[in-house]
């Protein structure tokens, strides 16, 4: 089977409902992190043409890969997001965060905390349309210790010839391997 035919196929025998079924086209990738132990990667790509991000379907998966010294909790922190007109930048600590712009539509996230908890906050961000976390708890002989998300969204997100579109995966904890599979229908405009 050819590109184009494979690709017709596709769009014909889509699961998602109202994803490639308009003629638009589809765009799909997959990373992997093997070995993350309390750090982060990051992905990027150049958008070439102006164009509307309709639709996202992304699954991401953890699982350990040897047994763990303790048991204890995984969490992986998994985002999608846009740099507009340049190259994204990434922080400098080990889980190498995006830098994404605050967004000056909002104002600053701000906790209400009359029992003095302890409250870790993140910034109100531009142009973030992949925010998910993944956290399991890994018994000492390693049972169960794997979890994964599926999200559909429809961002409807205009973007620009010379954007990029970036993704991030970052982990705490009990170590393991962490996997993201994207597929992205957008509108050429």
């Amino acid at each position: 089977m050819n590109a184009k035919g494979r690709r017709e196929f596709l769009k014909a025998v889509s699961p998602v409902p109202g994803a490639a079924q308009s003629g638009d086209p589809v765009v799909g990738f997959g990373w992997e992190v093997v070995n993350i132990d309390n750090n982060g990667a990051d992905v990027f790509f150049e958008v070439r043409d102006t164009m509307v991000l309709n639709t996202i379907n992304i699954d991401v998966s953890f699982m350990i890969t040897s047994l763990p010294t303790a048991a204890g909790f995984a969490e992986i922190l998994c985002q999608g997001g846009v740099s507009r007109g340049a190259k994204p930048t990434f922080s400098t600590s080990p889980a190498s965060y995006l830098n994404s712009p605050p967004s000056p539509n909002f104002g600053s996230l701000t906790a209400h905390n009359p029992n003095k908890l302890n409250i870790g906050l993140g910034g109100v961000v531009q142009d973030l349309f992949l925010n998910v976390i993944l956290k399991t708890f890994v018994p000492a002989d390693g049972t169960g210790g794997y979890t994964s998300r599926q999200v559909f969204g429809q961002p409807s997100l205009a973007l620009n010839n010379g954007d990029f579109l970036m993704f991030h995966m970052d982990h705490a904890g009990v170590g393991g391997d962490v996997e993201m599979q994207a597929i992205l229908q957008y509108t050429v405009v």
